[in-house]
């Protein structure tokens, strides 16, 4: 079984409806077992066996936020 693993991005424009649409965006990706998404602090961390950042872009573009970057360890 792969290790989890936590990664961080940061995306703009997040708000608790644009935050609801990544969230169940991102439910469908097997990669990825739990997603915590902060408005406030405009983060969204997951815990998934890989890196998932194209599938965090693709989210962002459908729900109208604007993904920033990925944040570094």
């Amino acid at each position: 079984m792969p290790r989890k693993r936590r990664f961080v991005y940061i995306a703009d424009g997040l708000t608790d409806g644009k935050a609801a649409i990544i969230k169940k965006s991102l439910s469908v990706v097997k990669a990825i077992h739990s997603v915590q998404i902060t408005p406030s602090r405009s983060s969204i961390e997951v815990e998934a066996s890989r890196d998932v950042e194209d599938q965090i872009r693709l989210a962002c573009g459908v729900a109208g936020a604007r993904f920033r970057a990925k944040m570094g360890r």
